[in-house]
């Protein structure tokens, strides 16, 4: 039905961003929709929303402890200098 994945173009999502699913039981996938009106659509099946959610949980420990070790070490900087 479908091929590897192909993309010529990249997309970008914040935190303003709105994201909805809607379940395809049928095909045992998902669609994720990004933006007020679908402006992005993912489909995936339920393999692949299990392994996108693995490694994005991975991916945002990952994040957290990079930015919590950036701005710890940003807390110390300067400490020490008045002497």
């Amino acid at each position: 039905m479908f091929e590897q994945l192909k993309v010529g173009s990249w997309a970008c999502a914040d935190d303003r961003c709105p994201i909805r699913s809607v379940i395809h039981a049928e095909d045992q996938a998902v669609t994720l929709a990004f933006g007020e009106h679908g402006d992005f659509e993912l489909f995936v099946s339920a393999a692949a929303l299990q392994t996108l959610l693995q490694v994005g949980g991975h991916a945002l420990e990952e994040l957290r402890m990079r930015t919590a070790s950036s701005l710890s070490g940003a807390n110390h900087e300067g400490e020490g200098d008045d002497q």
